[in-house]
């Protein structure tokens, strides 16, 4: 806005300079005219061109100038959302959405939901947090607006400068908060003067300034006391004083306990006059995806450190990232991070669940010829409590007039033809060595985590596959489950961790917050540690029918 009015005056003086109108003639003018004047005719006489040349120029800078104000009148009428719309048609489970909120309500902290693709992580997360209770600073990973430092400082900044921005908007009283942004705005502008003029590139240190600016103006957030526009500057030393006296008068001879009770009582009644405060939330979806777009460990260490300071230290904004990768926790252990992180792990329904979503939402939608054609008990068996599968099988069911078997649906195939692939590529000789490459999958962190994971192709055998999928088969303790370090110290961690790299396994370091399988007196047994499952339950089932194929 200022470099636009900038250019607007020195178009406006450039114009005025230029256009010289002739002297009248009468005798007053010409004896009050200077001998510069006299001067500045002549030349515009004798170079009538580059006069004209200059005023057409001057006239399209107050064009262009004129073009600027307005794009940027239009652009702050933009309005920016820090909170999620309920997503349609959500299928509520109670359980997730009531361990997340008991998260989110609590003191701030740094949280870490894990779950594999398509479980529901970001679906839940969006019904939570489209409660007017938040106010949200989101980042989709998916569609990152950043992929180097200097594109991670603007985005940080901007999207920052717009939630204080927007406060003032959804809360009244909160005016105040419109300046805090002015900070964001003229550190950015600072940089974009810099680069402009051929100074220093962005750098981790510009990053863990702005990450200061941001901890500066939360902590004015929590300490901030809105005044009603109608409270003038005495009202409010009045109502303080009888706060003040009011306490005092309540807690004299009364106990710590009882001080406590006091202060939530004025407290309270003075909310009643106030709107309340947002709970601030820090959002990274698909959070895996950040060290493979900043390959800088420094700037990432310093973001993380900021993170912790937000949470651990000062608690001031909830940090959460949603992951589906089971490697990024490792990223996070090599940055010293994870200690400090509070994990969430979000399975698929239970049982129960999955049939009430079959019945409520799946089976209304089909024809009433084709019902008895499907059985809750044979889809679950193949597809689980993987309500995205399950409802697309049923649609996919739909379209072919009920004549699609299970094992032509497009999940099973899928899950078939990858297994099948993995034990071709990776198939062994006589000798027992590799004959094959092995079947290359991308792992959005493999370029960064090199001391984990090896980019390239799978690091197992057809016999190691096989293996691990009869010992799942076979697994007792927890159905379709094997203990990952155990199975790390007989096949070696290559062999493992490619697997889980190869979209085979997934590896859930704590236990999902709700029961997959069915238990006796729905207890499960203890959790023994880090587990390795199939990706998917149609997975589970491809690997059996594979099992048997080849006995």
């Amino acid at each position: 806005m200022s470099r636009s009015i900038a250019k607007r005056l020195k178009a406006e003086s450039l114009l005025s300079s230029q256009y010289v109108p002739l002297p009248s003639v009468s005798p007053v003018s010409s004896h009050r005219r200077r001998f510069f004047g006299v001067g500045e005719i002549v030349g515009v006489l004798a170079n009538p061109g580059e006069t004209v040349r200059q005023i057409n120029e001057s006239r399209k800078m107050l064009a262009e100038a004129r073009q600027e104000l307005k794009d940027a009148r239009e652009r702050s009428q933009i309005p920016t959302k820090h909170t999620f719309s309920p997503l349609p048609g959500f299928f509520e489970r109670k359980r997730e959405l009531k361990a997340i909120e008991r998260v989110l309500a609590g003191v701030p902290t740094f949280t870490v939901l894990f779950g594999a693709s398509s479980a529901g992580k970001t679906a839940l997360l969006r019904q939570v947090l489209s409660d007017s209770r938040f106010h949200v600073l989101h980042f989709d990973l998916r569609i990152a607006g950043f992929a180097d430092l200097a594109s991670l400082y603007f985005s940080l900044s901007e999207q920052m400068e717009q939630y204080f921005a927007t406060l003032k908007d959804q809360l009244e009283g909160y005016d105040a908060f419109e300046k805090e942004s002015w900070a964001f705005k003229h550190d950015r502008a600072a940089m974009e003067k810099r680069l402009e003029g051929g100074g220093e590139a962005v750098k981790t240190a510009d990053i863990a300034h702005l990450m200061e600016l941001f901890q500066s103006a939360m902590l004015k957030y929590w300490e901030f006391e809105p005044s009603l526009e109608s409270e003038t500057e005495e009202e409010k030393a009045a109502r303080e004083a009888k706060d003040k006296t009011q306490r005092a008068s309540l807690a004299e001879e009364r106990t710590v306990q009882a001080n406590a009770e006091t202060d939530a009582h004025v407290d309270g009644e003075r909310t009643k006059q106030f709107p309340p405060k947002k709970i601030p939330v820090f959002f990274l979806d698909e959070a895996h995806k950040l060290p493979a777009l900043i390959q800088t460990d420094s700037a990432m260490k310093s973001l993380l450190d900021a993170m912790l300071v937000l949470t651990k230290q000062d608690r001031l904004i909830h940090c959460l990232h949603a992951t589906s990768d089971s490697f990024y926790l490792h990223w996070l252990r090599q940055m010293n991070t994870l200690q400090h992180c509070q994990l969430l792990a979000v399975g698929d329904p239970s049982p129960e669940e999955a049939k009430t979503f079959y019945e409520d939402r799946l089976l209304p939608t089909v024809p009433e010829s084709l019902r008895s054609k499907l059985q809750f008990d044979q889809l679950f068996e193949v597809f689980g409590g993987k309500l995205a599968h399950l409802g697309d099988y049923v649609a996919d069911f739909i379209n072919s007039e009920g004549k699609l078997p299970l094992k032509e649906s497009s999940h099973y195939l899928q899950a078939y033809t990858l297994l099948n692939l993995h034990l071709v590529h990776s198939a062994t000789d006589s000798n027992g060595e590799a004959a094959g490459k092995g079947f290359h999958i991308h792992s959005p962190i493999t370029n960064h985590d090199k001391a984990f994971i090896e980019e390239g192709p799978a690091a197992f055998s057809s016999t190691d596959l096989l293996s691990v999928m009869k010992r799942l088969k076979e697994a007792t303790y927890v159905p379709w489950t094997l203990d990952y370090f155990k199975l790390c110290r007989e096949l070696g961690p290559g062999v493992v961790d490619g697997m889980v790299r190869g979209r085979i396994l997934e590896l859930r370091w704590t236990p999902s917050i709700t029961l997959e399988e069915t238990f006796k007196d729905d207890i499960r047994p203890p959790f023994r540690g880090p587990e390795l499952r199939p990706t998917t339950p149609v997975m589970r089932y491809a690997m059996s029918q594979i099992v048997d194929e080849l006995a």
